[in-house]
């Protein structure tokens, strides 16, 4: 079956086309709950809450994206409000440190002396939803159209709020550095 029939059947309720999505994208859930959570138990949890609240969910899907990246965008959406009661941003972002230093920095600034820790107390002073876009870009290489769709915002918004955010790390940490 094709995205949009399997999409018509779940709106009607078919537990099949349920199962069709879980064989199709549950691999794909619960990965990227287990990057985003580090903990398999967490991430099994994840995964099960995405499938439990999907058939309810999907009622006010309008398949204009494709039925993985709305999955990403509850998965997602799931692990930020987990995230948030346990207060694990920061291990979140250590995992792919090297790629966000080189993105938020850019190549020419990152040497020696960097401090990680550092740069670390600079992304913990982003929003939590705009920390786990600049992860999800940079760390994960999505492109923006699907940042755009998993956080429902327009692709110009996306990247105005990547490239503040990258900007205010920047200066985060020209400021901090001057006063060491």
């Amino acid at each position: 079956m094709n995205e949009k029939v399997i999409l018509q059947h779940l709106k009607d309720g078919s537990r099949e086309a349920l199962s069709l999505l879980w064989q199709a994208h549950s691999s794909n859930v619960l990965n990227l709950a287990f990057r985003m959570m580090k903990d398999r138990d967490e991430a099994e949890d994840i995964l099960m809450d995405v499938f439990v609240q999907a058939p309810k969910a999907v009622q006010g899907f309008r398949g204009e994206s494709a039925l993985g990246t709305w999955l990403y965008r509850l998965t997602v959406n799931a692990c930020l409000m987990k995230l948030r009661a346990q207060k694990r941003h920061r291990e979140l972002e250590e995992e792919k440190l090297d790629v966000i230093i080189e993105e938020v920095l850019g190549k020419d600034e990152k040497d020696e002396n960097f401090d990680a820790e550092l740069l670390e107390k600079g992304l913990a002073e982003l929003p939590a939803e705009t920390r786990s876009m600049l992860w999800l870009k940079d760390a994960e290489d999505l492109d923006v159209k699907d940042l755009a769709d998993i956080y429902r915002m327009p692709e110009g918004t996306i990247k105005a709020r990547l490239s503040r955010a990258r900007h205010f790390v920047r200066d985060y940490l020209k400021e901090r550095k001057n006063h060491v």
